[in-house]
């Protein structure tokens, strides 16, 4: 290359100042855009596969029943590309029945839930069709054009893996199509109770907004690029020696070296000790503050994401603490209530093997008009543990002042005798013993009854046949006591 040394030495520099910038802008920008493509995924993931474990197995493999049954006998099946047409709407009024029924509904208002809890752009239930190639909706819980249950799309590329081996799911991936903008979707399997997968729980979270951010900050960082060099040219030109060939090697290297680094903080230029007293030093210090100041948006980004995260855990343990009985440690009226929906369920689906049985501390005014209501407390709370103790198998609600319920199911259903005998029995020890205070000695009412499908039309007619079976206890233990 021809020219005076100073010319040469200033195109040098402006080159090797565009390349350490475009090295900069790209590693940060890549850096960046996989965090937080990492972070987006995993929450995907996390959600599909949450989803997976709580959602309502047996109600997912009736809807899945119901629509394969329609699918496979369906010769002309139209697909979700001719959405709104003649033709799709012909097909799709075949799978009317299966939205109507009490398994659709059902997991379509946990879907719900759970969607609008997490603020995710959809959750859905799918399977996959191996003959066809396809996964077939089963509920959509998007609240704008939700995909109907039989509607189905052909498996991507990326997925072919799920048709032979089912157990993977859908991993997280990136799309980015007209329709949706960008978008991470992932999906986990759900298992019946003999270990088949017979259903996908997918999430769908937007990344348009973030992604537009990341253009952003790209242009701007350009923008710096671009003053930066300008900034380099005029300082070269003012002064040009031999001294500044290392300090440029050093640059280089420290810019290779942020670009190979993976970590959220870089440390590249910050480790150098360039004096050169001239444009070349405040170059390297141009750079250390461009570092820091790319560390300080990368905090910010990943602060921004753990404040969400803790928000979402906050929301949690407050719902917790919501159904949780201040004074005793139990489940309050509010989890009881919603205990109760839960037993409707499952009575409506074939399950009565369910036992209710309730307890009222005897004597609670008198311990607290003679001792006072401290002393009430403790006698309810000590009564709150003895159920806890002898029902251990069993959710406890305390659904009034002095008032609890448990709900039997499994052995302490088949044993609710037993346990009421052992209860007592724990009861009488208390009464029997002299070193106990005598707001501690406590007694109390218990009663018992189990589901009747003859009798009983829901857990309200459960509840009255326990209250009733309780207060003929307690009456028969007055009499007794009366009588002696």
């Amino acid at each position: 290359m021809k020219g005076s040394l100073r010319n040469k030495s200033v195109i040098i520099i402006i080159i090797s100042a565009v390349i350490l910038c475009g090295a900069m802008i790209i590693s940060s920008y890549r850096i960046v855009s996989n965090l937080i493509d990492s972070d987006y995924k995993a929450k995907a993931r996390d959600l599909s596969e949450t989803l997976a474990v709580s959602i309502d197995a047996e109600a997912a493999g009736r809807v899945r029943k119901a629509v394969e049954d329609i699918y496979n006998s369906t010769e002309n099946r139209v697909g979700s590309e001719e959405w709104g047409s003649d033709a799709w709407n012909e097909y799709q009024a075949l799978f009317s029945e299966v939205e109507e029924s009490d398994d659709f509904k059902a997991l379509k208002e946990e879907l719900t839930k759970i969607q609008d809890v997490n603020e995710v752009d959809c959750v859905y239930l799918t399977y996959v069709d191996v003959p066809t190639k396809s996964f077939i909706y089963l509920v959509d819980a998007a609240h704008e054009e939700p995909c109907p249950p039989g509607c189905f799309d052909p498996i991507y590329d990326i997925n072919k893996q799920v048709l032979t081996r089912p157990e993977v799911g859908f991993p997280p991936y990136v799309t980015n199509t007209d329709e949706y903008g960008w978008l991470v979707t992932a999906a986990a399997p759900v298992y019946d109770k003999d270990g088949n997968v017979i259903a996908y729980t997918a999430t769908d979270i937007s990344m348009n907004d973030i992604k537009a951010y990341e253009r952003r900050a790209l242009a701007t960082l350009i923008l710096l690029e671009v003053a930066l060099a300008f900034v380099i040219a005029f300082l070269v030109i003012r002064a040009i020696s031999r001294s500044i060939i290392k300090p440029i090697n050093e640059l280089t290297d420290a810019a290779a070296g942020f670009y190979r680094e993976e970590s959220t903080h870089h440390s590249s230029f910050s480790s150098l000790d360039i004096k050169t007293g001239d444009e070349i030093e405040s170059l390297s210090e141009s750079m250390k503050q461009m570092e820091r100041d790319i560390n300080d948006n990368i905090a910010n980004i990943l602060a921004l994401t753990d404040e969400l995260d803790e928000s979402r855990g906050e929301a949690i343990l407050l719902n917790e603490l919501a159904k949780k009985d201040a004074l005793t440690g139990v489940r309050n009226k509010l989890a009881y209530d919603e205990e109760t929906r839960k037993l409707e369920k499952e009575l409506a689906d074939g399950e009565t093997k369910i036992g209710l049985a309730l307890f009222d501390l005897d004597d609670l005014k008198k311990i607290n008009d003679t001792y006072g209501h401290e002393k009430g407390d403790v006698a309810i709370r000590l009564l709150a543990a003895n159920i806890c103790r002898v029902y251990a198998h069993s959710p406890v609600f305390r659904v009034g002042g002095d008032e609890f319920v448990a709900v039997l199911k499994g052995g302490d259903y088949e044993r609710a005798e037993e346990l009421r005998e052992e209860f007592q029995n724990a009861l009488a020890d208390l009464r029997n013993d002299p070193a106990l205070d005598p707001w501690e000695r406590i007694s109390a009412s218990e009663g018992l009854a189990r589901f009747d499908a003859v009798r009983d039309r829901g857990v309200d007619d459960l509840f009255r046949h326990a209250d009733n079976d309780m207060y003929v206890r307690k009456r028969a233990a007055k009499g007794y006591q009366q009588g002696l």
